[in-house]
Formats: structure tokens, sequence, C-alpha cells
């Protein structure tokens, strides 16, 4: 397993758990990871992936905050969050230096995401879908500079209207927006 470099991992329901902790270190050289299943827990091991540029996490439901275990992750250029999490409010205030692409999907609890200054400087494509409790835009969204693409799909009628009304000015920077 030292020489692999994609890892995916399903079960064969929804409601099945990944018992992720059995794997006592991830092969050293893994590029992408997809899990998709139930997660108890953060493996223990998630801040060995230094290689790691790609990582999946659908069906998780994770209770505990996984961001601050994926932001130790270098050389991260892709994450997608889907129905990986369970709380109400998403908070990047640790750097992302190289994700590229961020997709957040099928997060019914959401209603927050907040995006502090300087910790995506290369963010080019944003897609949130069906997030249906997020009327907002996500704050500090207008900290995103280099953003080219900003996908909104089944979400909410109120947010669709406040990138087009209100929140317009935090979000005129993107060159484009899909709703």
């Amino acid at each position: 397993m030292r020489l692999l470099r994609i890892l995916d991992i399903t079960v064969s329901n929804e409601e099945e758990t990944l018992r992720m902790d059995a794997l006592s270190s991830p092969p050293p050289h893994l590029q992408k990871l997809l899990l998709t299943g139930k997660l108890e827990k953060v493996p223990q091991w998630f801040c060995l992936l230094q290689s790691l540029t790609d990582l999946r996490l659908h069906w998780s439901r994770l209770e505990e905050d996984v961001l601050p275990h994926i932001a130790a992750l270098p050389h991260l250029g892709r994450l997608s969050l889907n129905n990986a999490y369970v709380r109400n409010q998403l908070c990047f205030n640790t750097s992302f230096l190289k994700l590229t692409q961020l997709v957040i999907c099928n997060l019914p609890q959401l209603n927050e995401i907040i995006i502090k200054k300087g910790v995506m400087p290369n963010l080019k494509i944003l897609l949130i879908s069906s997030c249906m409790e997020l009327k907002i835009v996500p704050m500090g969204i207008e900290y995103l500079q280099n953003i080219q693409e900003l996908y909104l799909k089944s979400v909410s009628m109120e947010l669709k209207n406040r990138i087009g009304n209100v929140d317009f000015p935090k979000v005129q920077h993107i060159p484009k927006i899909y709703s």
C-alpha cells in the first residue's frame, strides 16, 4: 500500500459506519481519498495525509468540526463535503492555501458559512448545493479575490434573492454566478 495514490472506500448503504481507525496509518503517497459512509469521528491519521490533493467526504455526517483536521493538509486542492457534516455552521478560519475547488452539498442543517480573510486565497470554484437552510451568502465571500465561478444549486429562494440584491456588492467580483 505504500505506492497507493487513490483510495475510494464506500459502504453498502448510507447507515453503515466506516471504521477508518482500523487503518493505523494511511498510505504515505495518497493523493486522492474518497470516503463514502458514516464516520463516528475524524480518523486520527488525517493529519498524516501530507500528499493529499483531493478529499471527498460523502455521507459522513460528522458531528465534530472537520475543518481543522482538513486545514492541516498542505497540498489539498479540491474538497467535497456531501452530507458530511451535521452542524449549522462551517467556519473556514484556518488556511487552505492551495484549495482551488470547494463543494458543499446536502448539509440540511447548515445555515451559516464563514470565510475568514486570507484563508482560501486560490479558490477558483465554489459550489453550494442542497443546503436549504442557508439563507445568506457566505460571510467573507468578498475575501475570495481569485474566485471565478459560484454555483448555487437547489438553494433557498432567500439566498438567490440576496445574491441579486442586497448581497450583490459582496459577489460582484465573481465573473460567473450560476443559480
